[in-house]
């Protein structure tokens, strides 16, 4: 098990928040139904949403509470006899107010056993370690687990600390730890293409080397399951050049959400962000920028 100290070092916040199972949003048909649910929540320092940006800058842009907390949403979407999650939450072993998932599942009325795809947009650890149990089991034991192989192939091989800074060694154990414990039911899919019927893994690296999105069409109604490409409702949208310390290529996640942001304020999709207060909404033109409006 990590510690906290360790968590600390990797520069995020470990203040509690209130633990909070519940159903987020849920929209579509009968035949095809997404349903958000929360994972719970942890709180960030300002400081962390843009790197050499003074202070008071992000707070008149952010707003001044310093820590401000951060949801996390999972996406789950229902058609016919399967039943798909896209990442799994934070478990029992990251930060106070985070790994409500199980909870949430039972409040919407979803056995583990009923899940049957689990997909991952990237192995950070609020997407990743809620995939074993308190046991070190599969939580969801008759799922099949897919994530990008060059996001597999970073976090679990043999040179990943010397391509990381020491605060984010806890990343990667963490990281392999979980995927020991998946062992041979973790399939590694390349990007860029369907991972599932009628949903494709779109490539959005630069939070991590291969960080995905999702892009569905249920009812004939375009989804962007984003992930972590767009992680803050003002500042990924309204100043998408500043680089937030989370991000891993701090250039390359610039130039994905610049593109992302084009694209989604084009064609109208829907976008479902993991850390977007109310989880879906949809990208909007502003000037020279962009804004986030809830569903």
């Amino acid at each position: 098990m990590l510690t906290r100290r360790f968590l600390l070092a990797a520069g995020v916040a470990s203040l509690a928040v209130p633990a909070r199972a519940q159903v987020v949003t849920t929209f579509g048909s009968e035949a095809e139904r997404i349903t958000i649910l929360s994972d719970g929540g942890f709180e960030m320092p300002l400081s962390t949403l843009a790197r050499d940006v003074p202070a008071a800058e992000i707070a008149a842009q952010a707003g001044p509470t310093d820590p401000f907390r951060t949801p996390l949403n999972i996406t789950c979407l229902r058609r016919g006899k399967e039943l798909i999650l896209f990442d799994c939450g934070a478990g029992a072993n990251f930060l106070p107010g985070t790994g409500q998932l199980q909870d949430s599942l039972r409040t919407a009325g979803i056995e583990p056993e009923a899940v049957t795809h689990v997909l991952f947009t990237h192995l950070h650890p609020d997407h990743f370690w809620g995939a074993l149990d308190e046991f070190d089991s599969p939580l969801f034991p008759n799922a099949r687990w897919l994530a990008a192989a060059r996001e597999v192939d970073f976090w679990t091989g043999t040179k990943v600390y010397d391509q990381l800074p020491a605060d984010r060694h806890a990343f990667a154990a963490g990281a392999q730890r979980i995927a020991k414990g998946l062992a041979d039911r973790l399939e590694r899919v390349e990007a860029k293409r369907e991972w599932l019927p009628g949903i494709a893994a779109v490539e959005t690296a630069g939070h991590t080397p291969g960080h995905v999105s999702f892009a569905l069409n249920p009812g004939g109604s375009p989804v962007m399951v984003l992930g972590d490409a767009l992680t803050h409702p003002r500042i990924s949208f309204a100043h998408p050049d500043w680089r937030p310390a989370s991000d891993q290529d701090a250039e390359r996640a610039v130039a994905t959400r610049r593109r992302l942001l084009d694209e989604l304020s084009r064609n109208g999709t829907r976008v479902i962000g993991y850390h977007l207060p109310g989880a879906a909404g949809r990208v909007e033109r502003q000037g020279t920028a962009y804004r986030f409006v809830g569903a």
